[in-house]
């Protein structure tokens, strides 16, 4: 009610700047943008301390400049995108998200042009979707295709005495065989050339759909542009300086001082007027409000009473506070979860599995894999409603395994000894001297079992499968592609982050949602943690002021793009 009546109240004023946003952008309406496509996409912000250390601007978030592509689609007299690609440090879920938001302005008859001076098989892949490709005449790029080359430390180990002991709950189940092993076993080898194959799959059909390319052309290590332009890649070279100061000329060159631009340009500041104007409304309406909450890194084993974010790590308790307060917020519709965890702790998994099952009672609550969900991080993906993601998402490795390093031989060559006192039966599990008796080595076996089946009931429920179906075909620690894993039925769709959103806004029946993205905050500790990764911190803190941050509200969140706040109303 208060709302209404303040925009009642100045609605004169509202008005008066409506009619001065028009008058603008009819002298700021241009027909052609040039838009950079970041190297690296953030999921935290920093906090104030580390702003004032480290001042490097932040990279936007994933879904503010996909936002801001399909609100390029909606310009009206926008005729062309020129982008300049840099060589992305993210995963192909990000680079294939931005591939189909490309390929809705060739849909909607934009012409798309992409510069490239050089990297990998990804920014290939970005530059094959736009219309026409430039690079520079020097340029080389270096592609690698999906392959893998894991290190195993089972000979090292055996050297420097050092005993590993694996307790899996299946053949496929290989995080712990390369401590333990020389070489993968038949099994996990297996499913890992599979993975690798239907990866390369995926890639061979995206080149030749976008731009014929065969991808037997990436097989070389270095590929030159002149190589690239002489199979039609390329379809012109240009300098980068010409491509970004020319690019309002035809064919990006200016051969003359007196020659005219073919196109008017649209500046960032022009892009924003329009948006304002065309969201303006005499009475605003209130928008549901969907929050999409990252889930970042492994799921570490901690149940204290800190609820700091962590970057890169899926702590407990600051999770569960999330979820409480998204849960209890009216203002929230509806959340996503951004899944990019390889799992972790079984037992947190199932605690945070237990939040999202809460709050999945109280609103909808969906899964989006960026590019991996195993493990744990599918377990967590199973207690939302829907499970979507791309079809180069890691998914599966669903299963349970243990570790245990024995010690003894390594103590032993520096001349150490312990001696047990005390001990009761299954003390020795704790202990990383010595065998273990055979009724420990029973106990962990039952345990990992015991994970492994409440893992499978979590999946059965929520994919409504058969146990035997799980374990012969999908379980036991096998990983897949998330275009196989759709196929199965375990995911269910394999679309781009912002056709689930499309979908979301229809279920929640509104002509508009409020994307708001949830950021952890970067802080000081995490600085340092990433400084020297093996320092432990602890509670005791030369500086209390900083470590007693100021607890953040779930639904503050950070526009970084400069159009963003305009462009969250889809």
């Amino acid at each position: 009610m208060f709302r209404i009546l303040f925009s009642l109240i100045f609605l004169p004023i509202r008005i008066l700047f409506q009619g001065f946003r028009i008058l603008s952008w009819i002298i700021r309406k241009g027909d052609h943008l040039y838009l950079e496509i970041p190297s690296s996409f953030s999921f935290d912000k920093k906090s104030f301390f580390v702003k004032l250390l480290v001042p490097k601007e932040e990279a936007p978030f994933l879904i503010d400049f996909l936002l801001g592509l399909k609100a390029l689609t909606k310009v009206p007299g926008l005729k062309k995108v020129s982008f300049h690609i840099s060589n992305p440090e993210y995963g192909f879920g990000e680079v294939w998200n931005i591939c189909k938001s490309i390929q809705a302005l060739n849909e909607k008859g934009i012409e798309t042009s992409g510069f490239c001076l050089g990297g990998g098989t990804k920014a290939l892949l970005l530059l094959s979707q736009c219309k026409y490709r430039y690079s520079s005449s020097a340029s080389e790029f270096f592609p690698i295709l999906p392959s893998a080359e894991p290190y195993f430390f089972g000979g090292a180990a055996k050297k420097f005495g050092v005993g590993v002991e694996t307790y899996a709950s299946g053949a496929f189940k290989s995080f712990g065989e390369t401590f333990q092993r020389t070489s993968f076993s038949a099994p996990a080898r297996k499913n890992l050339e599979t993975l690798l194959r239907d990866l390369n799959d995926l890639l061979s059909e995206g080149f030749k759909k976008s731009s014929h390319l065969d991808i037997k052309v990436l097989e070389e290590p270095i590929i030159s542009s002149e190589k690239l332009k002489k199979i039609g890649f390329i379809t012109e070279f240009v300098e980068e300086d010409e491509f970004e100061e020319n690019y309002l000329f035809e064919n990006y060159k200016k051969e003359k001082e007196t020659d005219k631009p073919k196109y008017k340009r649209l500046s960032a500041k022009g892009f924003r007027l329009y948006h304002k104007k065309s969201n303006f409304s005499f009475i605003p309406k209130s928008v549901p409000i969907v929050a999409v909450l990252p889930i970042q890194g492994n799921i570490l084993p901690d149940l204290g009473r800190e609820e700091d974010f962590r970057s890169r790590q899926v702590s407990f308790r600051y999770y569960q506070e999330i979820f409480k307060d998204l849960k209890e917020d009216p203002k929230v519709a509806a959340v996503v979860l951004e899944m990019n965890s390889p799992g972790g702790s079984a037992l947190v998994s199932e605690l945070l599995y237990r939040e999202i099952k809460k709050l999945s009672k109280e609103k909808p609550v969906i899964t989006y894999v960026l590019n991996v969900a195993a493990s744990g991080g599918y377990y967590l993906s199973c207690a939302t409603k829907e499970i979507h993601g791309t079809p180069y998402s890691i998914v599966g490795s669903i299963g349970a395994v243990m570790m245990r390093f024995e010690l003894k031989k390594l103590y032993d060559k520096f001349g150490v000894q312990k001696e047990r006192i005390g001990f009761y039966p299954h003390r020795d599990i704790l202990s990383e001297y010595g065998k273990l008796s055979p009724k420990s080595e029973q106990f962990l076996k039952k345990e990992v079992l015991r994970s492994r089946d409440l893992f499978y009931s979590r999946v059965i429920e929520s994919r409504k499968t058969s146990f035997q179906e799980l374990e012969k075909n999908w379980g036991e620690g096998r990983v897949f592609t998330g275009e196989t894993f759709r196929k199965s039925g375990f995911l269910d769709s394999c679309d781009s982050f912002l056709d689930i959103l499309q979908n979301l806004k229809e279920e929640l029946k509104s002509k508009k949602i409020d994307v708001r993205y949830l950021p952890g905050t970067y802080s000081w500790k995490d600085l340092i943690q990433d400084l020297k990764p093996g320092m432990q911190l602890s509670k005791l803190s030369f500086f209390p002021k900083l470590n007693a941050e100021k607890k953040q509200n779930p639904l503050e969140v950070l526009h970084l793009s400069e159009i963003a706040q305009e462009l969250s109303n889809i």
